[in-house]
């Protein structure tokens, strides 16, 4: 055999050696020398994970945590999932939840069990601190009892002081609130005149206005707090001054 066909040969077997040779285990230039160990390539190094998308196929839970496949701390399933008495509380947009309390506001306790102030399901009566009664009715006792609501309080055009007409009713809603002992949501609307801005601007200035008028009559300011909706919320929608009076108002939500 010639020199130069021999020479040939032994360049393409060296060549071949060379394509076959890769990075000795645990150290890798790209994923597929780390496929044999159903591992990625991060960094030079085969790990379990260089994301989430590695460890939640079969677990919603599974989260890459350091480049290991493990949980994600406080995540669940199901209640069964949480330390006793907790529970497993949902996660907007999200197929997994979070372990919290064992009930609370939409998260109701079984039949002739309450919702204690630690957020634990004990025996006792239809109503707690954590879970209030309907509107109208009020906690005493653990049980729902007649109570009062607020009424609804409306204004003029492009203003925020409480008319003269309307002052009974915020009498009214000061006595409510101090005998439902609860806290309550101050809500400020507009009619749909006027930029977006402005009517947020104004629904807060209505809001507060409120609040105000409220403390001057006997409420505690810590049991309010203001909220401006503008012109998001109203009650009705045609384009005339009969409903743009009404959607000119503030609300008072019991919370």
């Amino acid at each position: 055999m010639k020199t130069g066909t021999i020479l040939a040969f032994a360049l393409a077997g060296a060549f071949a050696f060379m394509l076959g040779c890769g990075p000795k285990y645990p150290n890798c230039d790209n994923d597929e020398h780390c496929k044999e160990h159903n591992e990625v390539c991060v960094d030079n190094l085969c790990k379990q994970c260089r994301d989430d998308g590695q460890c939640n196929s079969a677990d919603p839970c599974g989260a890459c945590l350091g480049n290991n496949c493990g949980r994600r701390p406080g995540c669940c399933t199901s209640d069964a999932d949480c330390p006793p008495p907790g529970g497993c509380w949902p996660v907007a947009g999200k197929p997994y939840g979070q372990c919290g309390a064992q009930c609370g506001p939409g998260k109701a306790c079984p039949p002739g069990m309450v919702c204690n102030a630690q957020g634990e399901c004990v025996e006792g009566g239809e109503c707690s601190p954590a879970v209030p009664c309907p509107p109208g009715k009020v906690c005493k006792d653990g049980r729902c009892v007649g109570g009062c609501t607020g009424q609804t309080v409306y204004f003029d055009y492009n203003e925020s002081r409480i008319r003269l007409d309307q002052q009974s009713t915020m009498s009214a809603n000061a006595d409510c609130i101090k005998s439902h002992g609860s806290n309550v949501r101050v809500e400020g609307h507009c009619d749909e005149r006027g930029t977006e801005e402005y009517n947020m601007a104004l629904g807060e200035s209505r809001a507060n206005r409120s609040k105000a008028y409220l403390v001057n009559l006997g409420v505690s300011g810590g049991s309010l707090r203001t909220i401006s909706y503008g012109e998001e919320k109203p009650t009705c929608t045609s384009s005339n001054e009969g409903c743009w009076s009404q959607n000119r108002r503030a609300e008072f939500v019991f919370e």
